[in-house]
């Protein structure tokens, strides 16, 4: 009897290529969004942290935080705050102005998908935040007097947290009438973050509303889980609060891709 062989070898081979050429289209897109922002770039890195650093400089001034635990707790707050708020609201604006200008119809003539096009967006709009979010975190330990220890899950919890509200932001985006209102929109946004999530208050003094519904904020999660990688813990409630991100990440990102239409009116 003849053996029947089955032809396993092509089948991984061409999803290889395929994931390859997603990447490669993803990555030209990176270059093409970095080439049109690569002018702006001391406005980013330069602007980005002063609204963090002016509020660790009032913490510092008016002694709110004295022992290191409240220190940290603070600085990685606000922290993650500007690494979640700064892809959102520049993709908002971003689409919002390119909605004006039929960006969006240009676009879907290229031969890419929309997910592509917003991981291209959010990942460069991260790269200008971080480097603000990364001087918080080394002016509030000298400001503030709290050790920072290396962890290898800040990395994951940086991408995480950077993609967690990024979804929303696109929404905004498509949905706002002009670039004006894209620009009021993030400022509700960052309202709602910085006040109904224990970024700078501890969850314990929070209202007891507030302690509900912040739950319901990616960035209570995220900034529970900065906040214990800073510290070196790397036990499962921190791999629970970055997984809850994730997911936060990846249901954003799918109402974003479901929710942008290429021709909007």
């Amino acid at each position: 009897m003849s053996q029947l062989t089955l032809p396993l070898e092509p089948v991984p081979v061409q999803r290889l290529g395929g994931v390859r050429r997603w990447l490669a289209v993803y990555a030209d897109l990176f270059f093409i969004r970095w080439a049109n922002v690569r002018n702006e770039w001391y406005f980013h890195v330069i602007l980005g942290p002063l609204f963090p650093l002016a509020i660790l400089a009032f913490m510092r001034m008016s002694g709110a935080v004295r022992d290191p635990a409240a220190s940290l707790y603070v600085t990685a707050g606000n922290a993650i705050a500007t690494l979640v708020l700064g892809p959102m609201q520049s993709l908002s604006n971003d689409l919002a102005w390119g909605r004006q200008r039929n960006d969006l119809e240009y676009y879907s003539t290229l031969p890419f998908s929309k997910l592509q096009l917003v991981l291209a967006f959010v990942s460069v709009a991260t790269v200008f935040t971080i480097p603000g979010m990364l001087l918080t975190i080394f002016i509030g330990s000298l400001w503030l007097g709290f050790p920072v220890v290396f962890n290898p899950l800040v990395l994951p919890i940086m991408v995480a947290s950077a993609l967690s509200m990024a979804g929303l932001g696109v929404v905004m985006g498509v949905h706002a009438r002009n670039g004006h209102h894209a620009n009021m929109m993030n400022s509700i946004a960052m309202l709602v973050v910085m006040f109904m999530s224990p970024l700078l208050i501890p969850y314990e003094n929070l209202p007891l509303v507030l302690r509900y519904t912040s739950r319901l904020l990616p960035t209570s999660y995220a900034a529970d889980a900065f906040r214990a990688a800073l510290a070196g813990r790397s036990d499962p409630a921190v791999l629970a609060s970055c997984g809850v991100v994730t997911l936060f990440a990846v249901a954003f990102l799918f109402l974003a891709t479901r929710r942008l239409d290429w021709r909007v009116d």
